[in-house]
């Protein structure tokens, strides 16, 4: 059965890809320092390509894996998909789903590229048929990458998780004996790491970070009870 990428109705789920607030996406790309340093007006018109292509995805989704993005495209979704609880949230919201990115890995071999032209003519003419001739933004000097769309739905990582089997790892973790590491924890006996961390001497890492070289990022941890997702009604 072919793999779809949401069940919601579609006029329902366009209206959310444009309501969608992309504002800190925006703001990274314009960055001069830590994006690509684009203007307001050019990341503005990334911004449309983008939600056409996410559009696309969604009006074509038998379509979807082969429709390509042009690379300034892909970068914003990039640093969308960055921001990683606003990305998780957004697809949810929108989708019922997470759209997975799918960067080509490997040689560039003569049998690629061919594909790639056939799928970039095919491409141009879902477009067209979409929108005349204008929105070559969204598609035109294709990158190297494009949706995945995995049939058995949601993954909250790189393999698909089955409500009935969930996996926090790359192995199922059963709930009867559940193990936080790769050895059970005692409860008399906890250790944090692999080695017991004493709190007079804590170590953030395996080693200190000096505040010069930090990167401008981080963790955001959420509650352990589940997230939950705050949608915009559309």
């Amino acid at each position: 059965m072919q793999a779809r990428l949401t069940t919601k109705p579609t006029q329902q789920v366009i209206s959310a890809i444009q309501g969608l607030d992309l504002e800190s996406v925006k703001l990274r790309v314009m960055d001069p320092e830590l994006g690509e340093g684009w203007t307001r007006e050019y990341a503005d018109s990334i911004e449309v390509a983008y939600k056409n292509y996410l559009t696309m995805l969604v009006k074509y989704q038998d379509h979807a894996e082969d429709i390509l993005l042009s690379e300034d495209v892909d970068e914003f979704w990039h640093t969308h998909i960055l921001q990683t609880m606003k990305y998780m949230d957004d697809c949810q919201c929108t989708f019922g789903n997470y759209l997975h990115h799918n960067p080509h890995v490997g040689e560039r071999t003569s049998e690629v590229l061919e594909k790639r032209t056939v799928l970039a003519e095919k491409t141009r003419r879902l477009y067209q048929q979409e929108f005349g001739n204008g929105d070559a933004a969204a598609w035109a000097g294709a990158a190297w990458s494009s949706a995945a769309i995995k049939a058995e739905g949601p993954a909250w990582s790189s393999a698909a998780i089955k409500v009935g089997n969930v996996a926090w790892s790359s192995a199922a973790i059963r709930a009867q004996n559940a193990a936080w590491s790769s050895a059970a924890f005692k409860a008399e006996n906890a250790a944090w790491s692999s080695a017991a961390i004493k709190a007079q001497n804590a170590a953030w890492s395996s080693a200190a970070v000096k505040a010069d070289t930090a990167a401008w990022s981080s963790a955001a941890i959420r509650g352990a009870t589940a997230s939950h997702f705050e949608c915009a009604a559309v």
